[in-house]
């Protein structure tokens, strides 16, 4: 499992897993595994990707980020370990996540996100619970800051150099495998009663929705 800033519940594991899915299927291959594509359709494939994608374009390859979505499905499925991401991936799963729950919300996908009937998915407030901090989307601004404080904003490398729009190295997509404690690793509010499946309305869900009744 990926470790968030707050314990992930069932419905929002099901969300990111759709969004990584959705992404490398629909967006970036299209084409079952043994098929070659013509060459146009490579061209075509290329151009989505650039349209859909114009902030990771410079930091991957079209191959590149399905090899990045694949590694990411799989921690977040593997339920025996915990692996903490690195600003690359979580540009990546923003990217994924944004453009999944517009077209969602939109009513591209239909309501159906995994075993779950979701009617609008609020995005920001995934972020905003989910995400340690998006130091990963402030490009120009996090370079003039680092310029006028050098070594004193307290930024990771790789928000850095995406920034700068440098291409990670191996290093910089090495997920790192976090001992599990037995406690939650965020704040817990998350880690609440969901339904297994069926309709849930909105996510993320209301306090009393989601718990079954109000905090104290």
């Amino acid at each position: 499992m990926i470790v968030f800033q707050d314990d992930p519940d069932a419905i929002f594991l099901a969300i990111v897993d759709e969004a990584l899915a959705h992404t490398r299927e629909v967006h970036l291959v299209r084409y079952q595994e043994r098929y070659r594509p013509t060459r146009a359709e490579r061209r075509e494939l290329e151009a989505a990707y650039r349209d859909l994608f114009p902030e990771l374009v410079p930091l991957f390859t079209r191959r590149e980020l399905v090899r990045v979505i694949d590694r990411l499905r799989r921690a977040s499925r593997d339920e025996r370990r915990r692996y903490a991401l690195t600003d690359y991936h979580w540009l990546v799963l923003y990217s994924c996540l944004q453009l999944y729950c517009d077209l969602h919300n939109d009513g591209a996908t239909g309501e159906q996100v995994g075993p779950y009937e979701i009617e609008r998915i609020d995005v920001g407030a995934l972020v905003d619970r989910f995400f340690f901090d998006t130091d990963f989307l402030l490009g120009t601004t996090l370079l003039s800051a680092e310029e006028a404080a050098p070594g004193r904003l307290g930024v990771t490398r790789q928000a850095s150099k995406i920034a700068a729009r440098l291409r990670p190295e191996a290093k910089d997509l090495r997920m790192r495998a976090v001992v599990s404690t037995g406690e939650n690793e965020g704040s817990g509010a998350s880690a609440r009663r969901v339904p297994a499946s069926g309709y849930v309305g909105p996510y993320p869900l209301r306090e009393r929705e989601a718990g079954g009744e109000e905090d104290e």
